[in-house]
């Protein structure tokens, strides 16, 4: 795996708004809708000493009847990290 490039503010911003998308889209995909109640995503991305720190805080509240379990939206937060990883290998590596 090639080294990340050094990355700026604008960087920081362009990976978050691309996790917080994909984020968004993968964990809506996997949930009815009409089962969503409440739903507010958070992304933390920071970068110091040439090492990238993203973390993702999600807040989804359910219908009670939904059978979505926790292990659902995990997978599926899962599935954005992997994303966000070839997002970052594509764009951001020398």
């Amino acid at each position: 795996m090639n080294k990340l490039k050094k990355l700026s503010q604008e960087d920081l911003d362009v990976i978050s708004q691309y996790f917080s998308d994909k984020a968004n889209e993968i964990i809506l995909s996997k949930v009815p809708s009409k089962e969503v109640l409440d739903f507010d995503l958070q992304i933390d991305a920071s970068y110091d000493d040439e090492e990238l720190d993203i973390n993702i805080d999600v807040d989804i509240a359910l219908d009670e009847l939904s059978k979505i379990k926790n292990d659902d939206i995990e997978l599926a937060i899962e599935e954005a990290y992997n994303q966000l990883d070839i997002f970052i290998d594509e764009n951001y590596r020398e």
